[in-house]
């Protein structure tokens, strides 16, 4: 087990070619958007499973957008959990690196497969993909025209106008393992008897609801009713292993960084910490979660330069004023594509700017110098402070 695997979805080399697609969906299907909160009768994982149905001995994937956590990561083992119920294979694809040294556990101790993406995956034997925890069904790679979108699910305010056999969109939960494991509780039969593998994926859905929501200080009803069905079905220990995972020492060395470079404008907080490696990218967030406990301060920003590429920031915020998703978008706009280079949820977001040309500039100390005023200035400017001050 693990993150890298081989096997029929991968590219043939030349002269072997491709099986032929499937047949896909109508691309002027439209999708049904399910407005919350509202009862639920079961409806829903039986719309779910029809519109899987229709791919029976077929391959899907299922894509990971963004780094994955492990709310992404435990909703998607889910969905291909649903889709083998249904006779439908399901890949799980996810195009960031897994970074988090705890993420990286999770995937390890569960035993989950999952692919990074690469120009040698075969797009072309897949009917069709899913999409779980992310708010639109955009893809960051060319998507070949017979690809279409067969299912969304997430808790993420709904971004444009999605066009699938299935959405499933609720703000009223704190995570999307919550929604995934009310399909569940609605279908008995997919974890009973209780084997390994269900109890493997019980255990990876409560440490996603947990995550999700900062150990249930976010919760929403559907987050405690998912967690009070999941709770009979969990390997405790295993869940255990996972909870308890230290912080890495690069991680550590992150956070000194940022606390030596913290600047304070009132109740805010902003600390840039220079260039990080990629698989070190997940201490930024670590720092604002830890940054954001000092006391007088509501509202953290942490950022630096990955790899040499991008400028990668998080926003942690307790303040009752500060939406972090519209805070971010506003603050740093869109690109030529009209993609947000920031979003957030209820207290925390995230931003990723690509450096572009910029990423090639030999004075390191100039770069990180004008990546620092840059971002500073356009935060001070948002909050009405000034630099002097």
């Amino acid at each position: 087990m693990g993150t890298t695997k081989t096997g029929p979805i991968f590219r043939k080399e030349q002269g072997g070619g491709a099986s032929d697609p499937a047949a896909v969906l109508d691309a002027a299907t439209v999708a049904r958007i399910h407005s919350s909160p509202q009862p639920d009768d079961g409806s829903r994982v039986a719309d779910l499973e029809a519109a899987l149905a229709k791919y029976r001995g077929k391959r899907l994937v299922t894509f990971i957008k963004g780094f994955p956590d492990p709310d992404s990561i435990a909703s998607a083992v889910a969905h291909q959990h649903i889709c083998r119920s249904v006779g439908v294979e399901s890949d799980i694809v996810h195009f960031e690196e897994l970074s988090h040294h705890e993420n990286k556990a999770l995937v390890k101790t569960l035993e989950i497969e999952m692919l990074n993406w690469t120009d040698a995956i075969d797009l072309g034997l897949y009917c069709g993909y899913c999409c779980v925890d992310t708010p639109n069904g955009d893809l960051p790679i060319p998507r070949p025209e017979h690809l279409v979108l067969v299912s969304l699910v997430d808790h993420h305010k709904a971004s444009g106008s999605i066009v699938a056999d299935f959405v499933d969109v609720r703000e009223n939960s704190g995570s999307t393992g919550a929604i995934y494991t009310e399909y569940l509780s609605q279908r008995p039969a997919l974890l009973e008897p209780k084997t390994k593998q269900s109890t493997l994926l019980a255990t990876a859905l409560m440490y996603a609801i947990r995550s999700d929501t900062d150990d249930f200080l976010l919760a929403q009803p559907i987050d405690y009713d998912a967690s009070a069905f999941l709770a009979s079905y969990v390997d405790r220990e295993v869940l255990a292993l996972v909870s308890r995972q230290s912080i890495s020492a690069k991680s550590m060395d992150i956070l000194q960084v940022a606390m030596d470079a913290k600047i304070l404008k009132g109740t805010y907080l902003i600390a840039g910490v220079g260039f990080v490696r990629e698989e070190d990218r997940d201490g930024i967030a670590e720092a604002a979660d830890y940054l954001l406990r000092r006391e007088g301060v509501d509202t953290v920003v942490v950022y630096g330069i990955i790899g040499g590429h991008t400028v990668d920031g998080s926003l942690r915020t307790e303040s009752n004023t500060v939406d972090p998703d519209k805070w971010l978008k506003d603050l740093l706009g869109q690109d030529l594509a009209g993609r947000h280079y920031g979003g957030g949820r209820r207290d925390k977001g995230g931003f990723q700017i690509p450096l572009g040309v910029f990423g090639h500039c030999s004075n390191r100390d100039l770069l990180w110098q004008t990546v620092k005023t840059t971002v500073e200035d356009l935060v001070f400017e948002k909050i009405g402070a000034s630099r002097d001050k």
